[in-house]
C-alpha cells in the first residue's frame, strides 16, 4: 500500500524557485542579527530567561501565523517526532546564550562552528546520506577559515567564567548538530516548515517556562520590542532553515553555518567594538570559499 504524498505548504509552493542554498543563507543572516539583538540584552538579563523568552515570544508569532494561514493540525507522530529536537534545541540555545554573555560574537561562533562538522558525521548514519568527496573538502576548507579566524583574537587567560563559556559552546554545538540532523529527518518526512518553526519554540518554551518562572526577573518595559524583534527574526529565520532542509542534503547545507561568522563579525565590529584582525578577516574568505564550493 503506498503512502500518499504529504502535503505542500503555502510557504513551500512560494519559495519553490528559490534554491535551498540561498534559503539556507537567509535562515543563517535572521539567526545572527537574532543573536546580535540577544547579546544587547544580555547585560540584563540571564541566558535562562533570554532563552524563555526567546522562545516564548517565537512560539507566539508562530501559533498566530499557523491560525492565520490555516495550516493543518499535526498528528501524534509529527508532535512526538519533534520533542527529541525541541529538547535539543533547548540545550543548544542556553549555551549559546550563556557563551555570548561571557565571551566575543564572534569568538562565541568560532567555536560552535564544530557543530557543522559533526552534522556531516551524524548524517551518515540516521540519515544514510553518503556525502561526496568534495563536501568533506568544503567542510574542511571552511573549518579552516574557523581556525585561521580564532587566531586573531588575543589569547586571555582562561578566567572560570570564560572556561565555563567555552564548555557551554561546546556542548551547544553537540546539540545543535544533533538538531539539524532530526531537523533534515523530520523535513524528509514531509512535516511542515511552519510546523517544524513553531514546535522549534513551543517545546523549549515549554520545558524552560517553569525554570524561568522560579527565578523571574521583572522585564524593563523598554526592552519589550527588542524581544519582539527576537521572536520574529527566529521565526523567519527557522522557517527558512526548514525550507532549506526539507530540498536539500544536510550534510551540504550544513555548511552555510559558516556564513554567520560573517554577520557575527559585522555586527560585533559594529555595534559592540569588538574588532577583528586580518587573521580573522582571511578565515572569513576561507569560510565564503568553502559555501561557494559547496553551492558548485
Amino acid at each position: 500500500m503506498t503512502q500518499p504524498e504529504p502535503q505542500i505548504s503555502r510557504p513551500a509552493r512560494l519559495t519553490a524557485a528559490v534554491p535551498p542554498f540561498l534559503l539556507g543563507l537567509v535562515g543563517i543572516a535572521l539567526l545572527t542579527v537574532m543573536d546580535g539583538v540577544v547579546k544587547e540584552l544580555s547585560p540584563r538579563y540571564s541566558a535562562l530567561h533570554l532563552t524563555f523568552l526567546r522562545f516564548a515570544a517565537t512560539a507566539a508569532m508562530g501559533a498566530l501565523l499557523f491560525l492565520v494561514l490555516r495550516a493543518p493540525l499535526p498528528d501524534r507522530g509529527v508532535v512526538t517526532g519533534n520533542l527529541l529536537r525541541g529538547v535539543m534545541v533547548a540545550l543548544s540555545t542556553l549555551g549559546f546564550f550563556y557563551g555570548l554573555s561571557v565571551l566575543p560574537l564572534a569568538e562565541v561562533f568560532i567555536i560552535s562552528f564544530i557543530a557543522p562538522l559533526l552534522v556531516a558525521l551524524i548524517a551518515i548514519p540516521l540519515l544514510g546520506e553518503r556525502p561526496k568527496p568534495m563536501v568533506y573538502l568544503a567542510l574542511a576548507l571552511g573549518f579552516a577559515g574557523v581556525m585561521v579566524t580564532a587566531g586573531g583574537f588575543s589569547i586571555k587567560a582562561i578566567a572560570p567564567g570564560r572556561a565555563l563559556g567555552i564548555a557551554a559552546v561546546l556542548g551547544c554545538a553537540v546539540a545543535y548538530a544533533l538538531s539539524v540532523v532530526l531537523l533534515r529527518q523530520r523535513a524528509k518526512r514531509g512535516d511542515p516548515p511552519l510546523t517544524i518553526a513553531l514546535f522549534q519554540s513551543a517545546i523549549p518554551a515549554a520545558i524552560l517556562a517553569l525554570p524561568a518562572a522560579l527565578f523571574w526577573a521583572p522585564v524593563s518595559s523598554a526592552d519589550w520590542p527588542a524581544f519582539i524583534l527576537i521572536g520574529a527574526l527566529g521565526l523567519a529565520g527557522h522557517v527558512a532553515l526548514a525550507l532549506a532542509f526539507a530540498r536539500g542534503e544536510a550534510s551540504r547545507l550544513v555548511a552555510v553555518e559558516y556564513t554567520g561568522l560573517i554577520w557575527a563579525i559585522m555586527i560585533g565590529l559594529v555595534f559592540f567594538s569588538e574588532m577583528p584582525t586580518p587573521q580573522a578577516m582571511l578565515g572569513a574568505v576561507l569560510i565564503i570559499g568553502a559555501c561557494w564550493l559547496l553551492r558548485r
